[in-house]
């Protein structure tokens, strides 16, 4: 399943969780995830300490497992499952065709 997350760093952990992420390498953003989940994509409101990361996940324990590493630092105030947009007019051609 697809998620679309939001995060808000705590506010007086600011400083040090965005010092912290910047100094991370691609190796470890590579091992931040998981087995079972991967992210598509991930986008920063810097200055207001907060984002969107979208992460394809195979189960909501290793969706858990990922949130609950960050947990120190910041909250996950919206994990949404969302679909693409083929899936998305699939469900609602289904659901149309099931009101008629």
């Amino acid at each position: 399943m697809i998620f679309m997350c939001t995060y808000q760093v705590d506010r007086d952990k600011q400083a040090d969780t965005q010092a912290f992420f910047a100094s991370m390498s691609a190796e470890q953003i590579a091992g931040e995830f998981p087995s079972g989940v991967n992210m598509i994509g991930r986008w920063h409101d810097v200055p207001n300490g907060n984002g969107w990361i979208v992460v394809e996940a195979s189960d909501q324990e290793a969706l858990t497992s990922w949130i609950m590493g960050w947990s120190g630092q910041c909250t996950f105030p919206t994990v949404t499952p969302v679909v693409d947009d083929a899936t998305a007019r699939k469900l609602v051609n289904a659901m149309l065709t099931a009101q008629q």
